[in-house]
Protein backbone atom coordinates (compact mmCIF):
# COMPACT_ATOMS: atom_id res chain seq x y z
CA UNK A 1 0.00 0.00 0.00
CA UNK A 2 1.31 3.11 -1.57
CA UNK A 3 1.11 6.43 1.22
CA UNK A 4 -1.84 7.87 -1.36
CA UNK A 5 -3.71 4.70 -0.55
CA UNK A 6 -3.58 4.71 3.33
CA UNK A 7 -4.10 8.15 3.32
CA UNK A 8 -7.42 7.30 1.11
CA UNK A 9 -8.34 4.43 3.82
CA UNK A 10 -7.30 6.80 7.02
CA UNK A 11 -9.48 9.67 5.58
CA UNK A 12 -12.89 7.78 4.61
CA UNK A 13 -14.13 7.34 7.93
CA UNK A 14 -13.01 11.11 8.66
CA UNK A 15 -14.73 12.39 6.13
CA UNK A 16 -18.01 11.83 7.36
CA UNK A 17 -17.43 12.58 10.81
CA UNK A 18 -16.90 15.24 12.70
CA UNK A 19 -19.86 17.40 11.58
CA UNK A 20 -23.87 17.53 12.24
CA UNK A 21 -24.70 17.81 8.99
CA UNK A 22 -22.81 16.42 5.95
CA UNK A 23 -24.07 18.24 3.49
CA UNK A 24 -22.46 19.60 0.25
CA UNK A 25 -20.87 22.37 1.53
CA UNK A 26 -19.42 20.58 4.39
CA UNK A 27 -17.97 17.39 2.66
CA UNK A 28 -16.26 19.85 0.08
CA UNK A 29 -14.77 21.71 2.33
CA UNK A 30 -12.89 18.98 4.07
CA UNK A 31 -12.62 17.26 0.81
CA UNK A 32 -10.47 20.45 -0.27
CA UNK A 33 -8.56 20.62 2.39
CA UNK A 34 -7.76 17.52 1.95
CA UNK A 35 -6.80 18.06 -1.45
CA UNK A 36 -4.45 20.64 -0.75
CA UNK A 37 -1.82 18.33 1.32
CA UNK A 38 -1.34 16.65 -2.57
CA UNK A 39 0.36 18.73 -5.14
CA UNK A 40 0.65 16.34 -7.79
CA UNK A 41 -2.61 16.04 -9.84
CA UNK A 42 -1.70 12.27 -10.30
CA UNK A 43 -1.93 11.55 -6.48
CA UNK A 44 -5.08 13.66 -5.87
CA UNK A 45 -7.00 11.70 -8.31
CA UNK A 46 -5.84 8.53 -7.18
CA UNK A 47 -6.52 9.57 -3.91
CA UNK A 48 -10.39 10.64 -5.31
CA UNK A 49 -10.84 7.03 -6.73
CA UNK A 50 -9.70 5.44 -3.79
CA UNK A 51 -12.00 7.39 -1.43
CA UNK A 52 -14.75 6.73 -3.86
CA UNK A 53 -14.38 3.14 -4.17
CA UNK A 54 -14.20 2.87 -0.48
CA UNK A 55 -17.59 5.29 0.38
CA UNK A 56 -19.47 2.98 -2.74
CA UNK A 57 -18.48 -0.23 -0.80
CA UNK A 58 -19.21 1.25 2.95
CA UNK A 59 -22.68 2.35 1.51
CA UNK A 60 -23.52 -1.47 -0.04
CA UNK A 61 -22.44 -2.90 3.08
CA UNK A 62 -24.38 -0.92 5.35
CA UNK A 63 -27.55 -1.30 2.82
CA UNK A 64 -26.85 -5.32 3.41
CA UNK A 65 -27.42 -4.39 7.57
CA UNK A 66 -29.95 -1.23 7.37
CA UNK A 67 -33.55 -1.55 6.66
CA UNK A 68 -34.47 2.28 7.36
CA UNK A 69 -35.54 4.26 4.65
CA UNK A 70 -33.84 7.69 3.92
CA UNK A 71 -30.94 6.39 6.05
CA UNK A 72 -28.37 9.00 7.16
CA UNK A 73 -25.44 6.97 6.46
CA UNK A 74 -26.47 6.08 2.97
CA UNK A 75 -27.26 9.79 2.37
CA UNK A 76 -23.97 10.65 3.63
CA UNK A 77 -22.30 8.53 1.19
CA UNK A 78 -24.38 9.46 -1.72
CA UNK A 79 -23.30 13.14 -1.12
CA UNK A 80 -19.97 12.15 -0.39
CA UNK A 81 -19.49 10.20 -4.08
CA UNK A 82 -21.33 13.57 -5.35
CA UNK A 83 -18.34 15.76 -4.37
CA UNK A 84 -15.86 13.20 -4.93
CA UNK A 85 -17.25 12.73 -8.83
CA UNK A 86 -16.91 16.60 -8.79
CA UNK A 87 -13.61 16.90 -7.66
CA UNK A 88 -12.40 14.07 -10.77
CA UNK A 89 -13.92 15.85 -13.24
CA UNK A 90 -12.48 19.47 -12.40
CA UNK A 91 -9.01 17.82 -12.44
CA UNK A 92 -9.72 15.84 -15.18
CA UNK A 93 -10.69 18.78 -17.55
CA UNK A 94 -7.20 20.24 -17.29
CA UNK A 95 -4.64 17.14 -16.22
CA UNK A 96 -3.12 15.23 -18.93
CA UNK A 97 -0.82 12.43 -18.87
CA UNK A 98 3.38 13.21 -18.86
CA UNK A 99 5.23 9.92 -19.09
CA UNK A 100 8.59 10.12 -17.26
CA UNK A 101 11.57 11.66 -18.59
CA UNK A 102 13.13 8.05 -19.91
CA UNK A 103 10.16 6.92 -20.78
CA UNK A 104 9.11 9.91 -23.09
CA UNK A 105 10.02 9.83 -27.10
CA UNK A 106 12.08 12.31 -28.42
CA UNK A 107 11.59 14.09 -31.42
CA UNK A 108 13.36 12.45 -33.55
CA UNK A 109 11.78 8.90 -32.54
CA UNK A 110 8.43 10.56 -32.84
CA UNK A 111 9.29 11.45 -36.29
CA UNK A 112 11.02 7.96 -37.38
CA UNK A 113 7.77 6.39 -35.88
CA UNK A 114 4.91 9.01 -37.53
CA UNK A 115 7.16 7.82 -41.51
CA UNK A 116 6.74 4.53 -40.89
CA UNK A 117 3.85 4.53 -39.36
CA UNK A 118 2.75 6.30 -43.17
CA UNK A 119 4.73 3.46 -45.05
CA UNK A 120 2.82 0.88 -43.27
CA UNK A 121 -0.44 2.75 -44.79
CA UNK A 122 0.49 3.00 -48.03
CA UNK A 123 2.07 -0.52 -47.83
CA UNK A 124 -1.22 -2.04 -46.58
CA UNK A 125 -3.08 0.15 -49.48
CA UNK A 126 -0.97 -1.72 -51.89
CA UNK A 127 -1.79 -4.90 -50.65
CA UNK A 128 -5.26 -4.44 -51.60
CA UNK A 129 -6.04 -3.58 -47.59
CA UNK A 130 -8.75 -1.08 -48.06
CA UNK A 131 -11.17 -0.71 -45.03
CA UNK A 132 -10.96 3.09 -43.82
CA UNK A 133 -11.33 1.69 -40.07
CA UNK A 134 -7.50 0.06 -40.38
CA UNK A 135 -6.35 3.30 -41.52
CA UNK A 136 -8.06 5.22 -38.67
CA UNK A 137 -6.52 3.00 -36.17
CA UNK A 138 -3.08 2.90 -37.39
CA UNK A 139 -3.44 6.84 -38.20
CA UNK A 140 -4.64 8.06 -34.45
CA UNK A 141 -1.54 5.91 -33.02
CA UNK A 142 0.27 9.50 -34.42
CA UNK A 143 -1.87 11.28 -31.48
CA UNK A 144 -0.54 9.03 -28.58
CA UNK A 145 3.30 9.57 -28.58
CA UNK A 146 2.97 11.84 -25.15
CA UNK A 147 1.72 8.79 -23.67
CA UNK A 148 5.55 7.49 -23.41
CA UNK A 149 6.65 4.30 -25.02
CA UNK A 150 5.53 1.33 -22.78
CA UNK A 151 1.99 2.72 -22.94
CA UNK A 152 2.54 3.69 -26.64
CA UNK A 153 2.96 0.10 -27.62
CA UNK A 154 0.58 -0.71 -24.88
CA UNK A 155 -1.88 0.61 -27.24
CA UNK A 156 -0.36 -0.24 -30.41
CA UNK A 157 -0.72 -4.00 -29.20
CA UNK A 158 -4.17 -3.35 -28.56
CA UNK A 159 -5.26 -1.67 -31.53
CA UNK A 160 -3.60 -4.44 -33.37
CA UNK A 161 -5.41 -7.15 -31.27
CA UNK A 162 -8.81 -5.36 -32.25
CA UNK A 163 -7.62 -5.71 -36.14
CA UNK A 164 -6.80 -9.56 -35.93
CA UNK A 165 -10.09 -10.41 -33.83
CA UNK A 166 -12.10 -8.60 -36.32
CA UNK A 167 -10.59 -10.36 -38.70
CA UNK A 168 -9.52 -7.41 -41.15
CA UNK A 169 -6.06 -8.00 -40.69
CA UNK A 170 -4.27 -11.37 -40.94
CA UNK A 171 -2.08 -12.66 -38.27
CA UNK A 172 1.33 -12.49 -40.41
CA UNK A 173 0.48 -8.65 -41.39
CA UNK A 174 0.06 -7.92 -38.09
CA UNK A 175 3.23 -9.22 -36.54
CA UNK A 176 4.81 -7.93 -39.47
CA UNK A 177 3.50 -4.08 -38.42
CA UNK A 178 4.07 -4.99 -34.67
CA UNK A 179 7.81 -5.86 -35.96
CA UNK A 180 8.55 -2.48 -38.03
CA UNK A 181 7.31 -0.37 -35.24
CA UNK A 182 9.08 -1.61 -32.48
CA UNK A 183 12.59 -2.26 -34.47
CA UNK A 184 14.77 0.39 -32.29
CA UNK A 185 12.36 -0.35 -29.09
CA UNK A 186 13.34 -3.97 -28.27
CA UNK A 187 13.61 -3.51 -24.51
CA UNK A 188 10.37 -1.75 -24.42
CA UNK A 189 8.93 -4.63 -26.43
CA UNK A 190 10.21 -6.89 -24.49
CA UNK A 191 8.80 -5.50 -21.37
CA UNK A 192 5.75 -6.13 -22.78
CA UNK A 193 5.85 -9.60 -24.07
Amino acid sequence: MNIIEREAKLFVNRFYSGTKVNNLENLKDKLSSKLYEFSRDRDKLDFLKILRQDTFLQKEEHLLKCKTKGCDFCKDREYGIFVIDQEIDTINEYYSYEAKKKDKFTAEEESELHTKLNEIIVKLEKQGFGQEIIFEEIESLKNHFNLGKKTWFQLLKGKLFDLSVDKMLEKTVIAGIYETLSENYRSVAKLLE
